[in-house]
């Protein structure tokens, strides 16, 4: 499986998706630190997959905003991972391309953008949380659809054996506490007047946090958040304007933050003591228990024909039953 994204917390996230589709890690790349990772993966791709000729399937997942930074006049480039794949399917050998599977990743989902992604790849996955136990069942239509049964027969059979639960069984999700790094990051960059000479970094790390966001496991609605990361996004602002709509979405987002970290406390507190009332509830009902098992061998060893042998037998076993 091959991955890349720009973002440090997706990169963690599809190292998580990946395991839990039941790919080991040494059978894992992910790509995105950095410049050279993101300009040089066209080339890398190709040359990974045909190596791997009749040898395996590949499974391909890349993040549709690459952003890099440049030492040029243009300190910011966007780099579109459709257009990446396209390129690398257009570069493989037809026996090559059969045998991959791309997918492009994206917080932008419109109608219009998925069908851009669909004619370049192979399919589209959201930038959202999902359950482990979704994961296989995500994936296998649009495995089985690349792959039928009708051409490549037993070898493309998409496994959804459940290896990978005890390696990683929690959700593909982000956490508040990445988000809470995020935000200090951006703050950085503030602090560093980044807004006033750069804007399209600023630009860009607002489309990041908006994909990070996305994959927040959150029950409120992030509707007004991402409408006003929209609004930050727009060139038409001035660094001051630009300044004061970085406070509010940072202090709205830190109050949500902080919303589900006590929420997150709270759930904890009521599983310990819910726990804990169970732990007594079964202690009560052994000590109840080795209390009336001590009495009966006791009584069953004065009736006993050879009371001093027995007698040990029942110290032995109301130790036991300690």
């Amino acid at each position: 499986a091959i991955a890349i994204d720009d973002s440090k917390i997706q990169r963690k996230l599809m190292e998580k998706f990946f395991t839990n589709a039941g790919i080991p890690k040494d059978q894992q790349t992910i790509l995105g630190d950095g410049r050279d990772e993101i300009v040089g993966f066209e080339d890398f791709a190709v040359k990974f997959i045909e190596s791997h000729l009749n040898k395996d399937y590949i499974f391909m997942v890349v993040d549709e905003n690459l952003d890099v930074e440049n030492d040029g006049p243009s300190k910011h480039e966007a780099i579109s991972g459709s257009l990446c794949v396209e390129n690398i399917r257009r570069r493989l050998s037809p026996d090559a391309e059969r045998r991959v599977l791309a997918l492009v990743r994206s917080a932008n989902d419109s109608t219009s953008d998925v069908s851009i992604y669909n004619k370049r790849a192979h399919g589209f996955l959201p930038k959202a949380p999902i359950r482990r136990e979704k994961i296989n069942e995500t994936l296998a239509p649009l495995w089985m659809k690349r792959f039928p049964l009708s051409e490549f027969g037993s070898s493309g059979v998409f496994d959804t054996r459940d290896d990978a639960s005890s390696v990683a069984s929690d959700d593909i999700a982000c956490s508040p506490r990445d988000i809470k790094t995020k935000l200090g990051d951006i703050d950085t960059l503030f602090e560093k007047n980044v807004h006033v000479d750069n804007w399209r970094k600023i630009h860009d790390v607002m489309h990041e946090l908006k994909g990070d966001l996305l994959t927040l496991h959150s029950n409120a609605s992030m509707i007004s958040i991402l409408g006003m990361i929209n609004l930050m996004m727009q060139a038409s602002n001035s660094p001051d304007s630009t300044l004061e709509k970085w406070k509010a979405l940072r202090d709205r987002i830190m109050s949500l933050i902080e919303s589900l970290q006590r929420g997150s406390s709270q759930r904890k507190i009521v599983l310990q003591s819910s726990l804990t009332r169970r732990i007594i509830r079964r202690s009560s009902v052994t000590r109840s228990f080795t209390k009336e098992s001590s009495s009966f061998m006791n009584s069953f060893a004065s009736t006993s024909p050879n009371n001093s042998n027995d007698f040990q037998t029942s110290e032995v076993m109301e130790e036991t039953l300690k």
